[in-house]
């Protein structure tokens, strides 16, 4: 589900213009509808799925036991899988209902009187949206965690109702995290730790971290897994790919084959925290070479598939601080601005370095994942969902980064098409004017992203973009794109929320020569 270009992104500039927010959330509209066609659809699917696997295993007298077992298992998903799609449905139904009931009841009240009850009504769906991701974890709480991170894109009373999601999931049961530690690490936690705090200092969709101790003094972050996640993930992964195939008649044509199929591999090896320690080690020994920025140190012996130990490191969610210089800046404080677009520029030249430079990059940058430390020191944590770039797709990125500053629009269709981006029509014009966007601002030193630019027009930029994707469509994109795409879309959408000056060339320059130069 993509709410990124529906009605939730008109924010209070609505009450001047009515007849495009009406037009959006028509659009938001029909998005819930195809979902809720795909739920309905889902639902019977699974009922005739399980129909026919009770009717199989009574055929099997001969083993009727295994048989009984294999119908009672089918009955036990289907209610479990079927539980989990109405509470979703039933809450879209009430959403999309209520969007539906405010546009006829707009037509018969003022523009500013519309307004504020639309304000109302994102502030009620907020929170609706925000307690069926809570309320269901695993992949649908990723999707809130997502949209958490757009405050270009949602209403602000949207994004602080989906903050939540970012670092104040509800815990697992205390009894069942302390048994599975123990489980995992072969010992008692009295044993394992000198002191281990039971209530988490952090809790996401699928691990909580808590702070502990270890015996030899040292202060660590202790991540563990709730219980019986995989299974909560592969429901979803299930549930993900039957919505798309019925909403495809609703949205734009898309790679969305290859999108599943990455979104799969990621949250896949998300549950696996050996290769989670592999990607931590080495995206922190990289950042320790870069000035401003770093991350955690697995540290000590407890260590498994399950469970995960860093060192501690105390900081503050970036937005928060990014918050307080906005609004210092926003008063007259010049060097405020300053300190904003210098942490701005450092978090933008970290993942352009890991992406370019490195060929390994965490993937999932929501503020939550992302502190500032006393010293100013930047930092990145959770490396579950991490991708890795080869050195010639390293190198053709940084040829088309190229392409894109001496504004050489032949060479940026070739490295394009040599990447693997296809269009339906197989013109780049889509793929070109998408480019165009992100980059007309960048191509010289010192411009400044976003700055000037109100919210409305932020929104008409992004709608001009979605009609070009209408008319020709990107119909294949190589894997590795899904990811650099959903970081840069993060990243772009704090860029543009809180307008720091940027310095594009030595933020890329370096990161570039260096993936050029790479074997």
């Amino acid at each position: 589900m993509d709410v990124s270009h529906g009605g939730l992104s008109l924010q209070k500039h609505q009450a001047n213009q009515a007849p495009e927010a009406q037009s959006s959330l028509r659009y938001w509209l029909a998005a819930i509808d195809g979902v809720l066609r795909a739920v309905e659809e889902t639902v019977w699917r699974l009922r005739r799925q399980t129909a026919e696997a009770c009717n199989a295993s009574r055929e099997e007298w001969a083993d009727w036991t295994g048989g009984f077992r294999d119908a009672q298992s089918a009955l036990e998903s289907w209610q479990q899988q079927t539980a989990r799609l109405v509470s979703i449905g039933w809450t879209l139904t009430k959403i999309a209902t209520s969007y539906r009931l405010h546009l006829t009841r707009a037509a018969f009240v003022s523009r500013q009187r519309a307004a504020a009850m639309l304000e109302r009504l994102h502030a009620k769906n907020a929170q609706r949206f925000t307690e069926v991701c809570v309320s269901h974890g695993g992949g649908f709480l990723k999707v809130g965690q997502l949209l958490s991170s757009r405050p270009d894109i949602l209403p602000q009373v949207w994004i602080e109702a989906l903050c939540v999601l970012q670092d104040e999931v509800p815990a697992e049961d205390e009894d069942r995290i302390t048994a599975l530690l123990e489980e995992e690490i072969g010992v008692s936690l009295d044993e394992a730790f000198r002191h281990f705090e039971r209530t988490p200092i952090a809790s996401a969709s699928i691990g909580q971290v808590h702070r502990a101790v270890l015996n030899d003094e040292t202060i660590v972050a202790v991540k563990v897994q709730r219980p019986s996640i995989d299974a909560v993930i592969e429901l979803d992964m299930q549930i993900l790919v039957s919505f798309l195939e019925g909403m495809k008649t609703s949205l734009p044509p898309a790679d969305y084959d290859t999108i599943v199929k990455e979104v799969r591999a990621t949250i896949s090896e998300e549950v696996d925290y050996h290769a989670e320690r592999t990607h931590t080690s080495a995206v922190g020994d990289y950042l320790a070479t870069l000035q401003g920025v770093r991350a955690p140190k697995p540290v000590g012996s407890h260590q498994t598939k399950r469970v995960l130990v860093t060192e501690f490191i105390d900081g503050e969610k970036i937005t928060s601080v990014l918050d307080r210089l906005a609004e210092a800046r926003d008063a007259g404080d010049e060097s405020a601005h300053v300190e904003l677009s210098r942490l701005v520029n450092k978090l933008v030249e970290a993942y352009a370095r890991q992406m370019l430079e490195l060929g390994r990059f965490q993937a999932d940058p929501h503020p939550g994942n992302l502190l500032v430390e006393p010293d100013n020191t930047l930092v990145i944590l959770d490396f579950g969902c991490t991708k890795i770039i080869e050195a010639d797709a390293r190198r053709a990125y940084a040829r088309l980064l190229q392409a894109f500053f001496v504004q050489d629009t032949n060479r940026v269709s070739q490295i394009l098409h040599e990447l693997g981006f296809r269009t339906q029509s197989g013109r780049p014009d889509t793929l070109l004017w998408f480019a165009e966007l992100m980059l007309d601002k960048l191509r010289s030193g010192g411009a400044t992203l976003g700055q000037g630019l109100s919210n409305a027009e932020m929104v008409d930029e992004w709608i001009r973009l979605l009609k070009a994707v209408e008319q020709d469509p990107v119909v294949h994109i190589p894997d590795h794109f899904v990811m650099i795409g959903r970081v840069f879309a993060t990243l772009g959408g704090l860029v543009m929320h809180y307008r720091p000056t940027m310095d594009i060339q030595r933020i890329l320059v370096p990161a570039l020569l260096s993936a050029l130069s790479s074997k």
